[in-house]
């Protein structure tokens, strides 16, 4: 895909086109930010301007010629992808292997196939261990002529300072609201209510749009809420407790439980400033959001974004998860814990 077909990225495009156009490039790229949101899509972009045959007047890739349509199939021999490889036994390994580095150092030491560029795209360059990030760092310090590196990143910052201070970092942003929701009603099916609202909840990023249409994330929603954002809630401790202890055995569910509330209270915050429906996530339950708004100072509405946040990170500490969940809730209705969840 050349890069003027990615969607939603205007400034980052903007200067990678800048750099094609003056021929002023960095040997190594960093493409940072959330997922799903087309860094993917650029650093093939990017791969296809670089190796195209007959590029446009500014410099971006044609797209038709053989080259263009061999890199888009990972076919071009002078494109070298270095990913997280496939187990054995089905899914991805977790981490991205030094034998793969040494592999790829190997067939740089030999002269391109095609042209005078070779284009290296590493996805997932944060899922390195120290020993393979250094095998990395010496072919980024003596890339060779012409060899150009895209580093695709969703958590940058966990990369090696060292990896970072050698790369030309391009901030990519989450997409606008209403291009994720063409996105999941074209590939998706959804009308375009629903499409909307995922869009909405999917912090503008189509991946997680898709996986949230395969958790039926609606229904999910309205239990949710209905249990834990009760203002009559601590009349019902005894069931929150219960929900602690069913929500503990659900852990593959813990993630979009933590977005669906901390979105929600960011919605009754934004209430709070009286902005109007089309800056929430929850649009269709406007009407909940400001009544919960108005029970709600500013000071308890943060608070909740807090205990929230602070429980997630407990929990990334592998700290006890039903404590920890029966602590969250009950602060979640105002009431005082009856335990620590350290």
């Amino acid at each position: 895909m050349p890069l003027r077909q990615v969607e939603g990225q205007d400034r980052p495009l903007r200067t990678l086109r800048r750099a094609l156009a003056s021929g002023r490039l960095h040997h190594a790229y960093l493409f940072a930010g959330p997922d799903g949101v087309g860094k993917g899509l650029s650093a093939v972009g990017m791969a296809e301007a670089l190796l195209c045959t007959a590029p446009r007047d500014d410099a971006d890739a044609c797209g038709e010629c053989a080259a263009c349509r061999r890199v888009a199939t990972r076919q071009h021999p002078d494109l070298h992808i270095l990913e997280r490889g496939e187990k054995a036994g089905g899914g991805t390994e977790r981490s991205i292997k030094i034998d793969q580095v040494r592999a790829l150092q190997r067939a740089l030491s030999f002269k391109s196939f095609e042209g005078a560029r070779r284009v290296i795209i590493l996805y997932d360059p944060e899922a390195m261990n120290p020993p393979t990030a250094n095998a990395l760092l010496k072919t980024l310090e003596e890339p060779g002529p012409d060899t150009h590196f895209v580093l695709v990143s969703g958590a940058a910052h966990r990369l090696l300072p060292t990896i970072l201070s050698r790369c030309q970092r391009v901030q990519f942003v989450p997409l606008p609201r209403e291009v994720v929701a063409r996105h999941l009603a074209e590939r998706a099916g959804l009308d375009a209510g629903a499409a909307e609202l995922l869009a909405g909840l999917s912090e503008g990023s189509v991946g997680k749009g898709l996986a949230l249409v395969q958790s039926d994330v609606l229904a999910q929603r309205e239990a949710l809420l209905d249990r834990v954002d009760d203002p009559e809630g601590l009349r019902r401790v005894p069931e929150l407790l219960d929900l602690a202890e069913q929500l503990a055995g659900r852990k593959d569910d813990l993630e979009l439980i933590f977005h669906l509330l901390r979105t929600w209270y960011r919605d009754v915050l934004l209430a709070q400033e009286g902005l109007p429906d089309e800056a929430l996530v929850h649009r269709d339950l406007a009407a909940r959001v400001r009544a919960r708004a108005a029970q709600l100072t500013p000071r308890q509405a943060l608070a909740r974004l807090d205990a929230l946040n602070s429980t997630e990170d407990a929990l990334a500490r592998m700290a006890n998860v039903r404590l920890s969940l029966e602590t969250l809730l009950l602060r979640l209705v105002g009431a005082q814990p009856r335990r620590s969840a350290a």
